[in-house]
């Protein structure tokens, strides 16, 4: 499951690398512009796994999930958080595209190294990394070892034209109480998903329990129920894709 990687080159260059004044919380530095920008967050300490972290609709960088972007980069993982989208007018399809065009720019502007990615989408980029995972062959990049879609939308426009490789674990999460996105998404990536390997591939569903209301917005918490719910499931994911290469 290991997948050669584009670490550290001209465009990210000796920043990414180099020693950071505030070894807590390294630089961050952004490949690309405009609905084409991504956000190339580097891990604290040496590097272990690459990230590709698919935003909501309308959580762009870093608002939602910042304590969760700090919590990978301590444990070993570069992140890269593309924006997608800088008009609340523009069409899905077309920040699909833009989501493309930032990651083939992110993974093209960095050296190689050999190390598992993880793809991890929420809401609309919990359909797109299906996209990615499926056709990063197409779009010339290295694809995930695994892939957790949390909440997934509608797929945006067609299904993926190729299926996911069955070496891809894959792991869908819906919340017994979203309204915003329910099962719909998650459902149509399931039936998809039909020819994928039973052992890698799992559908659960998030139950709401006291002090915890499994809606759309959830996964953006973070306090320890909401961490323990998905920080977790997310670290396993990656330990798994860690130890499997």
């Amino acid at each position: 499951m290991r997948l050669p990687v584009l670490l550290a080159s001209t465009l990210v260059g000796a920043s990414l690398l180099a020693p950071s004044a505030a070894p807590s919380i390294p630089p961050i530095t952004h490949v690309g512009s405009g609905d084409r920008e991504v956000w190339v967050l580097r891990p604290t300490g040496g590097l272990k796994t690459v990230i590709v972290f698919g935003h909501g609709w309308s959580t762009p960088f870093p608002r939602g999930f910042g304590a969760w972007l700090d919590h990978l980069r301590t444990r070993g993982s570069l992140v890269l958080y593309p924006r997608y989208r800088t008009d609340v007018s523009e069409s899905t399809a077309a920040a699909l595209t833009a989501f493309r065009r930032g990651l083939v720019t992110a993974f093209r502007s960095i050296g190689t190294v050999r190390v598992p990615i993880v793809a991890i989408g929420k809401s609309f980029g919990g359909s797109a990394v299906f996209d990615y995972a499926a056709e990063a062959p197409d779009w010339g990049i290295p694809g995930p070892a695994a892939l957790l879609s949390i909440f997934p939308a509608l797929p945006i426009g067609a299904l993926p034209r190729r299926h996911i490789p069955a070496s891809t674990y894959v792991e869908i999460l819906v919340g017994d109480r979203d309204t915003t996105a329910g099962s719909v998404g998650a459902n149509a990536f399931w039936r998809w998903l039909t020819r994928h390997p039973i052992a890698r591939k799992r559908y659960v569903i998030i139950r709401s329990r006291p002090g915890f209301i499994a809606n759309h917005d959830s996964p953006q918490r973070t306090d320890p129920l909401a961490r323990a719910i998905f920080w977790k499931r997310l670290d396993r994911l990656i330990a798994r894709a860690r130890h499997s290469g």
